[in-house]
């Protein structure tokens, strides 16, 4: 699935409300639409939690807590661009734990949970890995979730969890005072814009960035404003 795409964020909780830390109080538990009565169905939760960066440094413009997401059905445990818990209080439930990575540079505690659990990692299939070896298990993506690769950016990809209408990202985008903004960094921006630009059509609730206030209602619309903005200069 390809698209293109430019973008803004809200904050890390809704307006008025506490920050979170830990585990996410927002948990979502979900019904597959599709189950029937008395029939086999999947129930999802989605959740995430915020972690301390170990190269986060006082001059950074970002803070130093950095969203990881999970996302847990009846069968596995996914994790996208994981650092463990500051409690270490993670529990897979005796579940499978599979590591989905947007981006190389979001290695981050892979290795702990490959060494502690025994988890598969999935990565970006175009990306280019320059400062380790590709650290790739499998080429298969958990039901559930979406992979998109953005033209352009043969680094990243995002993530769109459907049933719960979340995008999660890497660093193509991020988030101050509630509004988005587009990272182009090495990508081609005229390659990179459309595709950003494409996520709008998606039912897309909120975006979990990975750096910036998350944006947690709206996010399609301001998905495509951050677009515009970043077409304007």
């Amino acid at each position: 699935m390809t698209a293109q795409a430019n973008v803004s964020s809200h904050g890390r909780g809704a307006p008025g409300r506490a920050r979170f830390r830990g585990w996410c109080p927002q948990t979502e538990r979900r019904q597959s639409p599709a189950a029937q009565p008395h029939s086999v169905h999947t129930v999802s939760e989605l959740s995430w939690w915020f972690s301390p960066h170990p190269d986060w440094e006082p001059t950074e413009d970002w803070d130093e807590e950095v969203p990881v997401v999970r996302y847990e059905t009846d069968d596995e445990v996914v994790l996208i661009d994981p650092f463990p818990p500051p409690d270490g209080g993670f529990d897979p439930h005796g579940k499978p734990v599979r590591v989905l990575l947007t981006q190389p540079a979001h290695y981050r505690g892979t290795a702990d949970f490959v060494e502690r659990f025994g988890a598969s990692v999935w990565v970006p299939p175009r990306a280019e890995w320059r400062r380790r070896p590709n650290p790739a298990t499998t080429h298969e993506l958990p039901p559930g979730v979406e992979a998109i690769e953005l033209d352009g950016e043969p680094q990243q990809v995002v993530f769109f969890i459907r049933e719960h209408a979340t995008l999660v990202t890497g660093d193509v985008l991020s988030g101050t005072g509630g509004r988005l903004h587009v990272f182009v960094n090495e990508a081609d921006p005229g390659r990179l814009l459309p595709s950003l630009d494409a996520l709008g059509d998606l039912r897309i609730e909120r975006v979990i960035i990975p750096h910036g206030d998350l944006i947690l209602s709206d996010a399609a619309a301001l998905i495509r404003a951050a677009v515009a903005e970043a077409r304007r200069g």
